[in-house]
């Protein structure tokens, strides 16, 4: 999968699938975000680039926070 795939993928996830009271809707929520964090660890060999990539394609309140991907790159990975 090329990264122009993936970045397509992440915007149009339902970023808020947490809060459905839907079970099926959660479920199908965590499959969605385990496969693109699988396809991810494909393309990035470091988590803070994989969070950072994914952070470009993610609404605002449902990004990673940047002091935890500022202290992946302090530990090196």
């Amino acid at each position: 999968m090329t990264k122009q795939e993936l970045s397509k993928i992440i915007s149009g996830l339902d970023h808020y699938y947490q809060y459905s009271d839907d079970y099926s809707v959660v479920k199908r929520g965590r499959q969605e975000i385990q496969f693109v964090m699988d396809e991810l660890s494909k393309l990035f060999n470091k988590k803070s680039e994989q969070l950072e990539f994914y952070n470009e394609f993610t609404p605002e309140g449902s990004r990673y926070l940047q002091s935890y991907i500022d202290e992946l790159k302090a530990e090196g990975n």
